[in-house]
């Protein structure tokens, strides 16, 4: 079990949308803890903690602790909850390591900020550090997702789950990802579906899992958790960054190797405005090989504000983030996807830019913010 220098105990967060199999790693991790003493905390949305029932029945009476933190998110409402929990628990030391399931709605850069510098007006919890987080991502879900077209095996759930914002949050911050119930995706299928989750997130170790059957070691003691890098190291970021210094080989390398299974990544900067109508209308119409979009924008209405640009399957956000200022204002978008037809997405862009005289018009209606 790694430990800091001051011998706090390691904490792992587990992150993940519902079903993807995050109680299951849980309960593995509980019945063999490789030599460790765990406690959970398990964060709900529901009246009723199903997972912590789950979790419960699972623990041997008096070896491990499970906290319950219900009706709340930990990432927002719970934030001073979970930091007293784990305080709490910390100062009681019955247990040598300390397991924080989040909720399936859950944003995991926040949760991990309270973890490490406290939340808004508070402190962090004393006695621990964040040494990892996880991320399960359900492949067959993302592969239903990321590819709407393909059919589906016969036993595979109903349920939709689309790639949503959070979702892409939870890919693209994480330490380890566990990419479960690969039992139901054909082979080929997913090879695509990794070197896609791989575009997003390149800084992850990726493992491929079924029923969450992994080594603790591989997920508990890692020391991999750096705030900063796992911030700066995400997909669409290293990206732009290489784009624009042309010194990033290890993205350049990670991009090669995801585009043998038709995953790319597609830069477009443009020193015109877009039209505000014509751009929110192509908001409106995504193309559906692109999975991941993400940048910034100019538009002709708001020639001052820089338009930050989020879109995660059939979820697309754009609205103001700041001002330009100093800097020249221009449009810099990321697109990761498969097998996108890269000269028409740059067509449909180009056109929807502002001609030189509808820059010099006042527009009559602008649709930003948006959110959908």
């Amino acid at each position: 079990m790694a430990t800091d220098s001051s011998d706090s105990v390691p904490m792992t967060v587990i992150s993940g949308p519902l079903g993807a199999g995050k109680t299951t790693l849980v309960n593995r991790l509980l019945s063999e803890p490789g030599g460790r003493r765990i406690a959970v905390v398990v964060n709900d949305m529901g009246e009723i903690n199903v997972d912590a029932e789950l979790l419960a029945d699972e623990a041997e009476s008096g070896e491990e602790g499970v906290v319950d933190l219900s009706n709340g998110c930990i990432c927002c409402r719970l934030q001073d909850d979970l930091v007293t929990e784990v305080t709490r628990l910390a100062e009681e030391r019955t247990f040598d390591y300390l397991i924080v399931e989040a909720s399936g709605i859950s944003e995991p850069i926040p949760v991990a900020r309270t973890l490490t510098v406290g939340p808004d007006g508070g402190d962090p919890p004393d006695g621990l550090h964040l040494d990892t987080t996880v991320s399960v991502v359900d492949a067959y879900g993302f592969w239903k997702a990321f590819d709407p077209e393909e059919s589906l095996p016969e036993a595979a759930p109903d349920p939709e789950r689309p790639l949503t914002e959070v979702l892409v949050d939870q890919i693209e911050f994480c330490d380890v990802l566990l990419l479960n119930k690969c039992d139901m995706v054909p082979a080929d299928a997913l090879d695509a579906v990794e070197a896609a989750v791989k575009a997003l997130q390149p800084r992850a170790a990726i493992h491929r899992t079924t029923y969450s059957e992994v080594d603790p070691s591989d997920v508990l003691g890692t020391g991999r958790f750096n705030f900063e890098d796992a911030k700066r190291r995400q997909g669409w970021k290293q990206a732009l960054a290489g784009a624009e210094d042309h010194a990033d080989h290890e993205h350049d390398d990670e991009m090669s190797a995801a585009a043998a299974h038709g995953v790319e990544s597609l830069i477009y900067r443009r020193d015109t405005p877009f039209h505000p109508v014509r751009f929110n209308d192509w908001l409106d119409d995504w193309d559906g090989a692109i999975v991941r979009a993400k940048g910034f924008a100019w538009v002709a209405s708001r020639p001052e504000t820089v338009l930050g640009v989020s879109q995660a399957g059939p979820s697309v956000q754009a609205g103001p983030i700041g001002e330009w200022g100093n800097d020249d204002p221009s449009t810099r978008l990321v697109f990761i996807g498969q097998e996108m037809d890269g000269d028409t997405l740059i067509a449909e862009l180009d056109g929807c830019l502002a001609t030189d005289k509808e820059r010099t018009e006042t527009f009559a209606s602008d649709p930003f913010p948006r959110e959908g």
